[in-house]
């Protein structure tokens, strides 16, 4: 576990890079991950001199790290240095720059994962109500909506580990609005939930949209979608965007028919292991 001292060093470090970059070189996950005790993290801190010139975070739960390294002090082996500490881990590069690109290029490493942001603008609201969908209830609906989760991103490699801790942390942040939290159900549990973000600056997030298995096909998922979108208008947000896997072909078209378009690219890079003909050798 990090102490506090060394969780300002990084955040400082963080900030520096984001600038430079324009990319903030953490994700949500990693960002709490600073400040918990979770055992599948492990913390990779750079120690030269009195700033620390680099930081590597990795996760064995999910298989993937993210590294950085402070603007002035790159191509100086620190990157290969945090990349030997993580072994064994993807990379995610948010926003995939072209310094990311040739790291990996230079390092052997190929495109594993593609995250796709897509975005559109927010209707006014409509004054639309959606039968069946309310509000979530954590007294009664948190074992019932992990157990969704998990069966709807049973493909996932993160999202299919979410767990109540993991929503716990989420509803424990600033920006956590119990009416934007939606769900849906039936006779036998929830079916479904749209958990929506409103961030600092207004902008809205599809923060996660999942749908059982028994349910899909139905419509609900764009039914859930649409209750999201208008609470998220109604609270005054104007834009709306979101992640989501490139290979996850059937949400992205889903987005595509609602008006969402691609504005920005993350990708997991990790070593080839395509296999080496005679000829290679």
């Amino acid at each position: 576990m990090l102490g506090p001292d060394d969780v300002d060093r990084i955040r400082g470090l963080a900030a520096i890079v984001a600038e430079a970059d324009g990319e903030y070189p953490l994700n949500e996950d990693a960002v709490l991950a600073l400040t918990g005790d979770d055992p599948t993290v492990g913390h990779h801190l750079l120690t030269d001199g009195p700033e620390p010139p680099g930081y590597a975070q990795s996760n064995s739960r999910h298989g993937t790290a993210q590294l950085f390294v402070h603007p002035e002090l790159r191509r100086r082996g620190l990157g290969s240095r945090l990349l030997l500490d993580i072994a064994g881990h993807d990379v995610w590069a948010f926003g995939d720059t072209p310094a990311a690109q040739a790291f990996a290029a230079a390092r052997g490493l190929t495109e594993r994962r593609r995250l796709l942001v897509m975005e559109r603008p927010l209707d006014p609201p409509s004054g639309a109500t959606y039968d069946g969908v309310r509000p979530f209830d954590v007294g009664t609906d948190a074992d019932q909506l992990l157990a969704l989760n998990a069966a709807a991103f049973d493909w996932h490699p993160e999202q299919r580990h979410f767990s109540r801790a993991d929503l716990d942390a989420r509803m424990a942040e600033p920006w956590f609005d119990p009416a934007g939290f939606l769900v849906s159900a039936d006779a036998d549990g929830l079916t479904g939930f749209h958990w929506t973000k409103r961030h600092p600056d207004g902008k809205g997030e599809v923060y996660i949209l999942a749908t059982h298995p028994r349910a899909q096909g139905t419509g609900l998922g764009r039914r859930l979608l649409a209750a999201g979108l208008e609470h998220l208008a109604v609270t005054g947000s104007t834009t709306v965007h979101l992640y989501v896997e490139a290979s996850n072909v059937r949400a992205v078209k889903l987005y595509e028919r609602v008006g969402f378009a691609v504005v920005h690219r993350d990708v997991l890079y990790g070593p080839d292991d395509s296999p080496r003909s005679s000829d290679d050798s």
